[in-house]
């Protein structure tokens, strides 16, 4: 299967972002907190996106918001896209400069699983939970 992967739009994809989403039962984030993302698509099909959060001097970054489109939910080639996504982003932290990288997962996941294959570490102890809170009175969760 051939991949392509393209930079997100939020104009137009965080719609698409929205239903996912829902579909998943997740967390809803408005989009003005999202920096540059990428998106990875097969025969016109959107299969997951994801983003990337620099700091300030460069040198960490932190991938985020991984999300796939349930309706590819078990396709043979989900984890092939999500892998070449996750690869793709990190190669765009090591040409900003970045050289260390995590990303917050749900335990006993199957992002979880993928991340320990392509070689991030987590500790043995229990999971942790990412909680989210507006700092905007006009923009609540």
């Amino acid at each position: 299967m051939s991949f392509t992967i393209r930079s997100v739009n939020l104009e137009e994809d965080y719609p698409k972002l929205l239903k996912w989403w829902a579909g998943h039962n997740a967390l809803v984030m408005p989009a003005h907190v999202f920096p540059q993302g990428w998106c990875i698509e097969a025969g016109g099909v959107e299969i997951a996106m994801s983003f990337l959060y620099l700091d300030v001097g460069g040198k960490f970054a932190v991938i985020e918001w991984l999300t796939t489109n349930p309706a590819v939910a078990l396709s043979r080639s989900l984890v092939e896209a999500v892998k070449l996504l996750m690869a793709h982003i990190e190669g765009v932290a090591r040409a900003q400069g970045c050289s260390f990288i995590i990303s917050f997962i749900a335990p006993n996941s199957g992002e979880e699983r993928l991340m320990k294959r392509i070689g991030y570490q987590t500790s043995e102890g229990p999971g942790h939970r990412t909680y989210a809170k507006s700092l905007c009175q006009q923009s609540p969760l």
